[in-house]
This record gives structure tokens, sequence and C-alpha cells, in this order.
């Protein structure tokens, strides 16, 4: 992994704060920087069963639009806090705290998880969720 790589990883999470303050209208410019500034075409991300969305997969533009309005939808408010950003070879598994409000009930949630951030060429590829840690550094050949 080179240093590049890692700092793109860093400065797309440190972006993601903003996204909870993008209204519908500006879903297409938000979509436009992460696909000029961080992701491949052919970006996706997945999510782990057992999170409040589902499994879901999301690929390329359609797919982050969908995200953001899921997101939106979904909770009133919610943020990442980013704990921490592990090398990985071509990967790297970033430890991050989501909490959240659901936007019908409150009801306020807090999951630890894992992502596994896959690059290629300088473009995030992929993005897969975990909620168990350790399964996360596994499935990149780390042990804790």
């Amino acid at each position: 992994m080179s240093q590049e790589d890692l700092e793109l990883v860093r400065r797309w999470y440190a972006l993601l704060p903003d996204l909870r303050d993008v209204d519908a209208a500006d879903d297409r410019a938000l979509a436009d920087r992460a696909f000029r500034d961080f992701f491949d075409e052919e970006w996706e991300l997945r999510l782990p069963s057992g999170y409040p969305e589902g499994e879901p997969t999301f690929r390329g533009r359609e797919g982050f639009a969908q995200l953001v309005a899921m997101l939106r939808d979904a909770w009133s408010e919610w943020r990442f806090e980013t704990e921490r950003f592990l090398d990985a070879g071509g990967r790297v598994v970033v430890f991050a705290r989501v909490v959240a409000r659901g936007s019908g009930s409150g009801v306020p949630i807090e999951l630890h998880d894992a992502h596994v951030v896959s690059l290629d060429g300088g473009r995030i590829t992929s993005i897969r969720v975990y909620r168990d840690r350790t399964e996360a550094l596994a499935a990149v050949g780390v042990e804790r």
C-alpha cells in the first residue's frame, strides 16, 4: 500500500461528516465529487448482515445515490468517527464508530465496525463493512 493510497482513504473518511449535511438537491454534486476525487467508476459498498439497513450492495454512481438517500431517510442524525487506519497491503482497514438516531423512531444506535477499503490505481474500488472487527482483520490476513 502506498502512502498516497492511505492518505486518499483518510481524506475520504474526513469528508464523511459533510455527507449528513447534504440535501437531496446536492446529491449529484456530492456523487460527482466522490467519483472525481476518490472512487473508481465501478466502486462497490457492501453492508453486512445484522446492520440496520440489511445486507445491501451499492454499485457505481447510481448505488452511491441510493446509499445517500437511504441514509437520509433512515437516520435523522448520523456520523462516522474513525478510530484507526491500518495498512493491510493493497487494502486499508478502518475502525469506525457509527452513531445515529432513527428518523422515525428517534432511537439512537452506536455501532463499532470495520471497513475494508480496496484500492487500485489510486482509486477506491470497494468498501466492505464488517460488524466484527476480528473478521475484517482475518479477511485481509492480519492478526490482532
